[in-house]
């Protein structure tokens, strides 16, 4: 009877303790629970607003990404020293936001809503500042051109370049990524939307070496040849676009010399698409040979050089008075006439202009 009673009271005494123990260790878990939740949302806010900070110190709104200009912000271009740029936020620096707006979807290339009706009958386009802001997509001849396919039965809304798999494709101007992605018939598919109000189109690629919303420049290796989507060998298919409406690179790229054939291009409506022949028999629509190349610099002639002047010293006369006459200085005086040194001498024949 003894032992039993010791063994209820040991039992007893055990299940106190543990009780105690428990009752102990609950309150601070509780707390230390509730602690966790409230450090972990202040370091959410503590990103959040670092997150918010990042975003606003190193890209700024641009407010003069019009078609004329190939603007990119002074942080944006620092940015891009440093790697690829992606722009997270759609209503900051997008180029052309004149003709587009806030439009950057990359689940079209022509925007359904968009008719010719809504194309301006024609418009001056400058292409670039300097021919540097420039590079040609790829070097190589045309195998296709713009115009209507009657093999396919379909028009064809850019060309085709020759090349060989891998070979590294070229970004024509300084813009945006819109579209970064397989893309039906185009295969791997990279649209770019540019500064001066164009978009470029580079289709068939084996791999793409950008992102949408990528910042990138003219000359940048965005991806690489190849023959992928509906595609019968390997070649670029490149287009230029204006509103989303295609019209024959041929009017801007010169295919000869692998240049600009302009820095500004007068677009016409009737430059705008392609419709099946009646004869049955292929279009190709050349570009206007008549464009008018830019003049070349004008070299000054001997009639057109500013005729030398002269003054014939005369007594009072030193170098800062006749300067002075002459609206010159000094030192451009006493340059154009070396000969002398010292004071004017009087009756000295000397240069003034």
């Amino acid at each position: 009877m003894t032992t039993h009673r010791n063994i209820s009271h040991s039992l007893f005494a055990t299940l106190v303790a543990i009780l105690l123990v428990f009752g102990a260790f609950t309150p601070s878990f509780g707390q230390s629970k509730s602690k966790s939740k409230k450090v972990k949302k202040n370091v959410q806010t503590k990103v959040k607003k670092n997150s918010s900070k990042t975003d606003s110190t190193s890209i700024n709104d641009s407010t003069t990404a019009i078609f004329e200009d190939a603007v990119i912000d002074n942080a944006v271009r620092e940015e891009i020293a440093k790697g690829p740029v992606i722009l997270t936020d759609p209503k900051r620096n997008l180029p052309s936001m004149l003709w587009y707006g806030k439009h950057f979807s990359d689940a079209y290339v022509k925007k359904p809503s968009i008719s010719m009706d809504s194309l301006p009958d024609e418009i001056s386009i400058v292409l670039v500042k300097d021919y540097s802001e420039f590079c040609f997509p790829m070097k190589n001849i045309i195998t296709s051109p713009y115009g209507w396919r009657e093999r396919w039965n379909r028009p064809h809304r850019g060309v085709d370049i020759a090349l060989n798999i891998g070979d590294s494709v070229y970004c024509a101007f300084s813009g945006v990524v819109r579209i970064a992605k397989s893309f039906g018939g185009y295969g791997n598919l990279i649209v770019v939307r540019h500064y001066n109000g164009l978009e470029t189109v580079y289709g068939h690629l084996s791999k793409i070496n950008v992102k949408q919303m990528q910042v990138v420049k003219a000359g940048d290796v965005i991806g690489f040849g190849g023959s992928t989507g509906r595609s019968t060998g390997p070649h670029l298919h490149f287009e230029v676009r204006f509103q989303y409406e295609p019209f024959d690179p041929e009017w801007i790229l010169d295919f000869k010399n692998y240049t600009l054939r302009t820095r500004k291009l007068y677009l016409n409506k009737t430059y705008f698409g392609i419709t099946k022949p009646k004869n049955k028999k292929d279009i190709i629509y050349k570009a206007d040979k008549s464009i008018v190349k830019e003049p070349e610099p004008k070299t000054e002639t001997n009639k057109a050089k500013k005729q030398k002047e002269y003054y014939v010293t005369k007594r009072g006369d030193n170098w800062k008075k006749v300067a002075k006459k002459y609206n010159i200085s000094e030192t451009q005086l006493k340059n154009m006439n070396p000969s002398i040194s010292g004071q004017l001498p009087v009756g000295e024949k000397i240069r003034v202009h």
